[in-house]
């Protein structure tokens, strides 16, 4: 069995992603200098209190981890027209959980400072992976195709 570079890239995507799920993201500083802490699955305020109203980023980068490995398995079957879809919803679900987390962010924040940590960063390096898997996958399709129509029979 052959690895592709796509395939390392996908492993590398969902590594990304689990390590944006394991840390906090957004440090919510108030006017009275009391930290606010958001993460993937929840909202832990100021005071203590813990709230899963942001559950959803979580479940969005869960999503996102499910297509990718579902890619790597579709991979092995050389199914380069589904492994494409792959890398689209994946880059779609990933750019929904920025949508999703300006809007938590302007929701949660009444006046207060956002300090924007370095995992928040990794699902946007993710979506970037993704988008070089896109390209990759459609090179080696051409590849195949080319050297397909190269032992053509002639008439």
């Amino acid at each position: 069995m052959k690895f592709r570079l796509y395939q390392l890239l996908y492993v590398a995507s969902i590594a990304f992603i689990v390590a944006a799920l394991a840390s906090p993201v957004i440090n919510l500083i108030e006017p009275d200098g009391a930290t606010a802490v958001m993460d993937n699955f929840g909202y832990t305020s100021a005071d203590g209190a813990l709230s899963h109203a942001v559950i959803a980023l979580g479940i969005v980068l869960i999503a996102a981890v499910a297509v990718n490995a579902f890619a790597i398995l579709i991979s092995l079957y050389s199914n380069f027209v589904l492994q494409k879809r792959c890398a689209i919803l994946s880059m779609l679900l990933l750019a929904g959980y920025y949508i999703l987390l300006l809007v938590y962010l302007l929701l949660l924040t009444d006046g207060a400072a956002a300090e924007m940590l370095w995992p928040m960063f990794m699902p946007l390096i993710a979506l970037a992976l993704n988008g070089v898997t896109f390209v990759l996958i459609g090179r080696q399709e051409a590849k195949i195709v080319a050297k397909a129509l190269g032992f053509r029979l002639r008439d």
